[in-house]
């Protein structure tokens, strides 16, 4: 296992803290930032207080790290890896992964460098191959502008969440912060 993806994993559940169970929080009972429903998933059937760190640190490495092909995203970039890994997590998966899609899209120049993505969520070959192209045409610049741009995009859609339901936006100015101090 890289020593940056135990790191990142490490670095997200020391971020997350231990038990909460706000009951505004959409997320209900959590531990170490993971849901009763997810624990659950993966066959927890204890009281959430006691979730084990292994079980939680697991869950970070199959369920986000996994899906959104990070390994293959820290050849290229250890500071995408981290904004898509913590967006993945807070945000969901999928959400991660369209947004980097759109962006890629949007930086392709007409479907010069590559061709457009479908928007679906699924992080796969294809997704891998127009962020390999999208750098080897714009190199290290390129990359600072993509990963402030899924930080962009990662603000954007917190605000949204906030904006649409008065009740999260207790949360909003945490969200933001962990968002800028990363």
């Amino acid at each position: 296992m890289s020593q940056l993806k135990n790191r990142l994993i490490e670095n997200l559940i020391e971020r997350e803290g231990g038990y909460v169970n706000d009951p505004t929080d959409r997320g209900g009972e959590t531990n170490y930032g993971i849901t009763v429903n997810v624990a659950r998933d993966y066959g927890y059937t204890g009281d959430m207080r006691h979730l084990p760190y292994e079980l939680a640190f697991k869950i970070y490495q199959e369920r986000y790290w996994a899906l959104l092909k990070l390994d293959d995203i820290s050849a290229i970039s250890d500071d995408l890896t981290e904004q898509l890994f913590d967006f993945g997590v807070n945000s969901g998966v999928a959400t991660a992964a369209k947004q980097l899609q759109t962006l890629l899209n949007v930086l392709n120049n007409q479907q010069t460098l590559y061709p457009d993505l479908v928007i679906d969520g699924a992080l796969g070959s294809r997704t891998l191959f127009a962020l390999q192209q999208y750098v080897a045409h714009r190199k290290l610049l390129g990359l600072s502008v993509l990963v402030e741009a899924v930080r962009g995009k990662r603000i954007a859609f917190c605000v949204d969440i906030a904006a649409n339901d008065e009740r999260q936006e207790k949360y909003s100015f945490g969200w933001l912060t962990r968002i800028v101090n990363l």
